[in-house]
């Protein structure tokens, strides 16, 4: 068994430097060595913080006027000037939550008035831009088909259903395989338009829907 450790006396821990001291003084020691380093580190770390709370600022700020301009277009009664106002919106707050709204709204009034290339345009930059939650996602893509069907762009259109109903989201998904069929008969693709109809009936076997697109099958 090792032996017990000598006790040190009071005068030796007197003498013995201490550990904290020794510690503050190498940093003391570096920091003054390397100065002109420290200096720089910490401007470029206060310049950060200022950069991001400057600009979180700033971003809060848009969305503030933003949705004041968005509040001020819906109490608009007149579709076109509710539509100048949302362009307006858009083109001034272009990166806001605002602009989102504005831009899926522009597409459905546009769709109103049956102007469906302006319609896709205005659908096509909400999509572009990103920022949409899954499900407000796939209703603009189902609104962007529309508009394209609507245009006589049936393979685009027939792209898009085709999308929905392959994506993540379950919602819509009937409605777009549904319209995928149907899109498929409008270009005379029989075979494609009977396949998406036996697809829908193998995955929404209960739909209200079903007898009807029996019979589609059997008209082909």
């Amino acid at each position: 068994m090792a032996a017990a450790r000598k006790k040190m006396t009071r005068k030796e821990l007197l003498k013995k430097p201490d550990e904290f001291i020794t510690f503050s003084n190498r940093v003391y020691n570096w920091v003054r060595l390397h100065l002109p380093k420290v200096i720089i580190g910490l401007s470029a770390i206060l310049l950060a913080a200022l950069l991001f709370f400057g600009y979180r600022t700033y971003t809060q700020w848009q969305e503030n006027l933003a949705h004041e301009q968005y509040f001020l277009s819906q109490e608009e009664k007149d579709p076109d000037q509710k539509i100048k106002k949302l362009a307006a919106l858009v083109q001034d707050f272009p990166r806001t939550l605002a602009a989102q709204n504005g831009r899926i709204q522009l597409g459905h009034l546009y769709y109103q008035k049956s102007d469906f290339p302006k319609a896709i345009t205005a659908y096509q930059s909400a999509l572009d831009h990103g920022n949409l939650p899954s499900s407000l996602r796939v209703m603009v893509l189902e609104s962007l088909a529309y508009a394209q069907e609507q245009k006589g762009d049936l393979p685009q259109a027939a792209r898009l259903f085709s999308e929905i109903t392959r994506g993540g989201q379950d919602l819509l998904k009937e409605n777009a395989q549904l319209s995928l069929a149907r899109v498929y008969q409008k270009q005379g693709k029989k075979a494609e338009a009977k396949s998406a109809y036996q697809e829908f009936l193998k995955r929404f076997p209960e739909s209200p829907f079903a007898q009807v697109v029996k019979d589609r099958i059997n008209r082909l």
